[in-house]
């Protein structure tokens, strides 16, 4: 009766769990419900709104629960697995190479040599690997990416494998085959390659698996003390206060940033489970191959030993041996391709890991009337970009001042005229040389700044809710009240038909060219005292979260979050530079587009932002670029400039250390001109993304606070309480 052979289950259960593992490194994403970056700052749990993050199965369409960012788990987790996978198969294999050729030569080598040789594994084989690999790391540079893990990891982590695949080259070198092919004059590289390599090769499927498991363990381990792929890059926020950034899921990333309160030790519990059932399937996968290839089961010097004997000759007569011939008569030619195929992979690796894509200016046009103002209102465009195409690259100088009681903020037309208000009433149009072309009387204080429609007219709005119109010479063309009973709460815009848009208090009121009022409609539930933004088509103006139609008043439905994620993130529409449609919702900013009557959602920028700012964005833009800007203040609250390129990566992260700061402009290059009153003087400061220290810092003496200002080409114009200040700089005027 022949005896049943016992079953393999650690080969049957490791490579259920590694197929599932590798499953999800190619499917993942694909089966990811939610975006993997987004952050829910507040979601109603049981009819209350709670605070990040969420607990498992609490919460709809977040089966896992959340980070404490509020990013769905599960979906980070299918995004995770995949760069994980790439780095570990890639490291275990760099470490496989190196322990399986170094382990070869120590086995094979004898006298002085080989005792020198056996010394130099022994020290690698004392050195914790978990240690070896931090040094590796830093060394290196963890902004290297993938390539700081293979040399952090692969340091030391051969010495294991090199020690068995020794051990067996000591073993199968004393053999009489050995013998014999030395007697037949084999060298040790043919001896080696032909005889010991194949000997050896049996144990490699195994020495793998358990390569990648303990690779997968050590990258847990380093994810853990704030190493990972993508991230482990630490931004100074302050004096001995810093912050990890964060980048796409990954998961040793998601190990350093799980363990919130150890208390509810929940999330971490969820990536560790994953990390585990990656390490415990290839380390049964690993066993199981062991006892597979055990004398147990098998018996002979076999390549293949996994395989049945005919699928192994099937290979070995019309593959191996084929190839083997091919490659012994092309050797010189082959050595030669694989050397240039090396340098081309490694100079690939180092281009895709350093290459920082440059930004382009996003060929999309934005509406216009015809006539480009050098500063056409109050936030430069009708659209509020700030985005001025001009840099003012060195210091600017005062060039004259006039003293005025200034009220709102300055406006420049396409001849370099100034205009601005006085709390006396006053109209002014100065000229760039600083004298007073004409003076225009005033019914009341306006708000905000004048706009200048197409045909050089001066557009103002009123405390009174009344809407002036001056021609270019101060002659008054009408006057219009456009909400009555209720104040005007922002300066007004123009758009490319001359028609004009104002905040009333609450709603957004619409005047024709001609000063009749054609809607006014309700777009927030607060007192709000910022400019309306046309769309970059014109077709819609956006105040805060409300989106309206310009032809008709009607509010338009754009729903790019569900009403949970609404609750304390401040929403917002408004138009970038480039011409695109963007949304932010808390410190997240959502691209969009309608194509037809269909809203597609394009591409999303955000930031670890916990630990470095306290509050939601005061302000936000995208330049011609694409280049994405926060900007984060408060009254004696830190104000502070981010720049995100369009992978999210943090490209400038500054800290304006004035109190009362205002954001004058954003120029050409993307730099912030920002600006900022103190008891004594304003003190102005140009910082461009990335820089540590601005390129240029200046101040104006007056006790006056600033109102506002404007660039141009060459000047800076900043009105104060005290008057208008006009400061030049180097750049030759157009």
């Amino acid at each position: 009766m022949t005896q049943r052979k016992k079953k393999n289950w650690p080969l049957v259960i490791g490579a259920i769990l590694v197929g599932f593992m590798t499953l999800l490194a190619v499917f993942g994403p694909s089966f990811a419900q939610q975006d993997p970056m987004k952050e829910n700052y507040t979601l109603k749990v049981d009819g209350k709104i709670r605070v990040p993050p969420y607990p498992a199965l609490e919460v709809p369409g977040y089966p896992l629960g959340t980070d404490r960012y509020g990013r769905d788990l599960l979906s980070r987790i299918l995004w995770a697995v995949r760069p994980t996978m790439i780095m570990v198969v890639t490291v275990a294999g760099v470490r496989l190479v190196l322990g399986l050729i170094l382990g070869m030569v120590i086995g094979w080598s004898e006298g002085r040599k080989g005792r020198f040789l056996e010394s130099l594994l022994s020290t690698a084989l004392s050195i914790p690997i978990l240690i070896a690999a931090l040094i590796g790391i830093f060394m290196v540079g963890v902004d290297r990416g993938l390539w700081a893990f293979i040399f952090g990891l692969g340091l030391t982590g051969w010495a294991e494998t090199a020690r068995m695949v020794s051990e067996q080259t000591r073993a199968i070198k004393t053999q009489t085959f050995v013998e014999a092919a030395r007697a037949l004059g084999a060298s040790d590289r043919r001896i080696l390659y032909s005889h010991v390599l194949r000997q050896i090769m049996s144990l490699l499927w195994m020495l793998l698996a358990f390569e990648i498991s303990g690779t997968l363990l050590v990258s847990a381990e380093l994810g853990f003390l704030g190493y990972y792929i993508g991230g482990g890059i630490w931004v100074e926020i302050s004096d001995f206060v810093a912050v990890n950034v964060e980048g796409l899921p990954e998961l040793g990333q998601m190990i350093s940033s799980s363990l919130v309160k150890i208390t509810d030790p929940s999330t971490l519990i969820i990536v560790g489970s994953v990390i585990g059932i990656g390490v415990l399937g290839f380390n049964l996968l690993g066993e199981g191959l062991r006892l597979r290839l055990s004398q147990e089961w098998l018996r002979g010097g076999r390549r293949f030993r996994f395989l049945t004997e005919t699928a192994e000759e099937w290979i070995e007569v019309r593959v191996i041996r084929p190839v083997s011939f091919w490659i012994e008569s092309h050797r010189a030619a082959l050595g030669t391709a694989a050397v240039i195929l090396v340098i081309f992979l490694g100079s690939w690796l180092t281009f895709k890991s350093l290459y920082v894509k440059p930004l382009t200016a996003i060929e999309t046009p934005i509406a216009s009337g015809g006539v480009e103002h050098l500063w056409a209102s109050e936030r430069h465009d009708a659209y509020g970009t700030m985005w001025v195409p001009a840099s003012l690259d060195s210091a600017p100088k005062l060039l004259w001042n006039i003293s005025l009681t200034g009220a709102g903020k300055p406006a420049v037309n396409a001849d370099g005229i100034i205009f601005v208000s006085s709390k006396d009433k006053k109209l002014m149009a100065i000229n760039p040389d600083g004298t007073i072309l004409w003076e225009a009387a005033l019914d009341e204080v306006i708000v905000g700044a004048p706009a200048i429609d197409s045909s050089g007219r001066i557009i103002v709005a009123d405390s009174k809710g009344y809407v002036t119109c001056f021609d270019e010479n101060g002659n008054r063309l009408w006057r219009t009240l456009a909400s009555n009973g209720r104040e005007a709460t922002s300066g007004p815009i123009v758009d490319a038909q001359d028609n004009i848009y104002l905040t009333v208090v609450d709603s957004v009121a619409a005047l024709s060219p001609e000063g009749k009022p054609l809607w006014k409609t309700v777009a927030a539930d607060t007192y709000l005292e910022e400019p309306p933004r046309l769309s970059p088509d014109q077709t819609l103006v956006f105040l805060k979260n409300s989106a309206i139609e310009t032809a008709t008043g009607a509010l338009k439905t754009i729903a790019l979050a569900n009403e949970q994620e609404l609750l304390f993130t401040d929403p917002a529409f408004f138009s970038g530079a480039n011409g695109q449609n963007y949304y932010r919702l808390g410190h997240e900013i959502i691209g969009w587009r309608f194509e037809g009557n269909e809203l597609k959602i394009g591409s999303r920028q955000t930031w670890v932002h916990e630990g470095t700012v306290l509050l939601l964005p005061y302000d936000q833009g995208v330049t011609k670029d694409g280049l994405t800007w926060f900007y984060y203040t408060m009254q004696f609250v830190d104000t502070r400039m981010i720049w995100l390129d369009a992978e999210s990566r943090i490209i400038g992260n500054y800290s304006f250390q004035n109190p009362n700061p205002k954001v004058i402009a954003i120029g050409e290059k993307g730099e912030a001109y920002l600006c900022g009153s103190t008891t004594v003087k304003v003190n102005c400061v140009n910082i461009a993304p990335g820089a540590e220290t601005p390129a240029w810092e200046i101040s104006v003496e007056s006790p006056a606070p600033l109102l506002g200002g404007a660039v141009t080409p060459g000047r800076l114009y900043l009105l104060l309480d005290d008057g208008l200040y006009a400061l030049e700089s180097q750049e030759t005027q157009p």
